[in-house]
């Protein structure tokens, strides 16, 4: 059985870091059988001051079907400690990252971003410095070459992008692709002669396994939520500057951590004064509480600017709410099963009245879109997502 050493910037026992969090966990509980997971990650949740409670910090932990290894803080990527005190970087732990890696028995690298410096960038640095050992790399650059994604802090991923490719950094490696679609955002980017391999995400299968106590929809009222990470990339602005616009009786619940504080204060100021005791935010949400949020709301509104998977989907759908969100994610054809809306960006205006439709639908029109989600979950193949998972790592 193949052992993959995992680079993750942030795992479990945190939530508040996205999908490429959620994707890994899943492949872990589900590909146990046929891989050995390895994981080195940070101590801590994103955001947070201190580590985890009970685990063993720069040390390798027993985990639920994999080792994870939990990087303090201070520990550094290059040095030993001896070396690390004659500058000023003390570290709470002899033992460098790079000894670590150069310890440990594994047969591919596998890394979860192509930005992320510390758990990506500087192990690509450390291979062509022949530092650590010269093993096979796959790389899920997670959905970071979309054009949503490469709006954001674009100058400094446009010229990591441009000298990446004249110092070959990434020659020999295999590009995880979730997608044929974003293969071709890969191939855009790093050059049309890439190596990629296309598995789609695991999403929690066991979700499918829940009895779903749905709320029943009241005519001439929706309750709507938001929940991811507050970030430009998930459009959250504009999903306030919809529903400014929207008559009718609705709330507009959002969930999630705040991940960039202007842009947080932009949607807040974007809330006009008639829907403001509307709309509330309703904080972080740990993975394990989610049951308890979908089954509560008639729709999911999630405007993405673009996702290479999109778990928080999956997940509406697993719990029977309707999902109302753009054409820039692998969730198309919704509106085929009854399940949801697939809908231009630019398409303001349909976004609003289709809102205003489903404020005036009953509960027997409504149970018709909770028995599409059925549906189509029902048609997601397990079996090819792990086959494909599989023959990834082959």
């Amino acid at each position: 059985m193949k052992t993959i050493l995992t680079f993750i910037g942030f795992y479990l026992p945190g939530y508040k870091a996205g999908g490429a969090l959620r994707t890994i966990a899943n492949m872990v509980d589900v590909l146990d059988d046929d891989i050995n997971f390895k994981l080195i990650t940070r101590d801590r949740d994103w955001g947070d001051n201190s580590p985890y409670k009970n685990i063993k910090v720069n040390e390798w932990n027993d985990a639920k079907n994999c080792k994870i290894y939990y990087l303090s803080k201070h520990n550094s990527f290059l040095f030993t400690r001896n070396q690390a005190q004659s500058t000023k970087n003390k570290l709470t732990n002899p033992q460098s990252l790079r000894t670590t890696i150069n310890n440990t028995d594994f047969d591919t690298y596998y890394l979860n971003s192509l930005f992320d410096f510390s758990y990506s960038i500087k192990i690509i640095l450390l291979r062509k410095l022949r530092l650590i050992p010269q093993k096979k790399v796959i790389l899920a650059p997670r959905g970071e070459f979309m054009d949503g994604a490469l709006k954001t802090r674009t100058l400094k991923k446009r010229v990591f992008i441009v000298l990446s490719k004249l110092l070959r950094l990434y020659k020999n490696v295999i590009w995880h692709a979730s997608t044929e679609s974003e293969a071709a955002e890969i191939k855009r980017e790093m050059g049309m002669d890439i190596s990629y391999k296309t598995a789609l995400d695991v999403p929690d299968f066991s979700l499918l396994e829940r009895k779903v106590n749905r709320r029943e929809k009241e005519k001439g009222k929706l309750k709507i939520l938001f929940i991811s990470v507050i970030v430009p990339k998930k459009n959250l602005k504009f999903a306030i500057e919809v529903l400014n616009k929207v008559e009718g009786d609705f709330a507009f619940d959002i969930y999630g951590p705040i991940k960039d504080e202007q842009y947080w204060k932009e949607c807040l100021d974007a809330i006009s004064p008639k829907i403001k005791a509307r709309v509330n935010y309703k904080g972080e949400v740990n993975n394990s509480d989610i049951h308890n949020i979908y089954p509560n709301y008639d729709l999911f509104f999630f405007p993405t600017l673009g996702e290479n998977f999109g778990h928080v989907v999956w997940e509406s759908l697993a719990f029977g709410c309707p999902v109302l969100t753009t054409n820039t994610t692998p969730w198309n054809g919704l509106e085929d099963f009854g399940a949801g809306w697939n809908f231009s960006i630019k398409d303001y205006g349909g976004i609003k009245e289709k809102i205003m439709e489903l404020i005036n639908t009953n509960e027997n029109s409504y149970s018709l879109l909770g028995d599409g989600c059925v549906k189509y979950t029902n048609g997601f193949s397990k079996d090819k997502t792990l086959s494909d998972n599989i023959c990834l790592f082959n």
